[in-house]
């Protein structure tokens, strides 16, 4: 299996992983749970998560002052920022229409690219980012999500367009402390670790001043597992991706979170299937295809 296959398989075990998030968080949502608590709990679960393989791999023993300053901007902008920032944004739109802000990050991913590494991107990679946003809205509209009503829509608009701006610095820069750990996936789950207890450190006050907890078995269930699977094996996934793919295309696949989300919503919510959401999927999948089908050409670019 080749390093781009393995990328690949990677980032869509992630990104299928991560569509689970938003019914499960929505169930938690309708239940009357706080986000803030759900955020920091996840937080720590998925810190437990990488600390036991650590533990059970005996590489428990990490250099916590290697790249110690782009590592805590990571957690604090990239991780904690990008959480707090998120759920501040849903006081004020629908989370749909968060969720289309957030999906703006490959243009910041984009415009670090070109500032640091002087690499514009290709013009496959602007088709296949606006192919996958025209899916994105198509989605959305066809949820029938795209209420604009809110009083304080700008400070909303604002609020989302922050989630994109930290999403896309937690993938560049992440990526770039993944690639120097090259050929080391222990040194990944390292990194990982260590983004995880910062940031896990700092939500201890959300935790404690959040307002409902989890009260039902089935309520637990799914938080645990969003801990486990979304906050830990998905970053795990999504990490070893940015090993082996150039940062422009991971940031681009992950639009694919919302098509997963929809499925997931379909089978598990009962959401009725419509024109919008079939052609919004099947631009999205082709926009995938695009961004992912190597030329000869392409194999000769430089990967970032």
């Amino acid at each position: 299996m080749s390093d781009r296959t393995k990328g690949l398989l990677f980032a869509f075990i992630a990104l299928f992983s991560w569509g689970i998030h938003g019914p499960a968080g929505r169930y938690l949502a309708l239940q009357g749970v706080d986000m803030y608590f759900v955020t920091g709990f996840r937080f720590w679960i998925g810190t437990i998560v990488f600390g036991l393989f650590l533990l059970a791999k005996r590489e428990m023993k990490i250099n916590w002052k290697s790249n110690a300053k782009l590592t805590i901007f990571v957690s604090l902008i990239g991780l904690t920022g990008n959480s707090i920032i998120y759920h501040m944004a849903l006081k004020y739109l629908p989370g749909t229409l968060v969720m289309i802000l957030e999906n703006l990050s490959p243009i910041f991913v984009f415009m670090m690219s070109f500032a640091i590494y002087k690499i514009a991107p290709a013009k496959k990679e602007i088709f296949s980012f606006l192919t996958a946003f025209a899916g994105l809205i198509l989605i959305v509209y066809g949820k029938g999500n795209l209420d604009l009503s809110s009083d304080k829509y700008l400070v909303g608009v604002i609020l989302g367009a922050a989630t994109g701006i930290t999403f896309g610095f937690y993938t560049f820069f992440s990526s770039v402390l993944v690639k120097a750990v090259q050929g080391n996936p222990v040194g990944v789950i390292q990194f990982l670790f260590k983004i995880f207890v910062i940031s896990s450190v700092t939500m201890i006050p959300f935790i404690f001043t959040s307002g409902q907890k989890p009260y039902t078995a089935v309520q637990w269930f799914w938080l645990i597992e969003m801990g486990v699977f979304q906050s830990g094996l998905s970053y795990l996934f999504w990490n070893y991706a940015m090993k082996y793919l150039p940062v422009n295309l991971t940031s681009i696949l992950f639009v694919f979170t919302i098509l997963f989300t929809t499925i997931n919503e379909y089978l598990f919510l009962n959401l009725q299937l419509n024109t919008n959401l079939v052609i919004g999927g099947i631009l999205i999948i082709a926009a995938g295809y695009l961004i992912t089908h190597k030329t000869k050409k392409a194999s000769k670019t430089k990967v970032v």
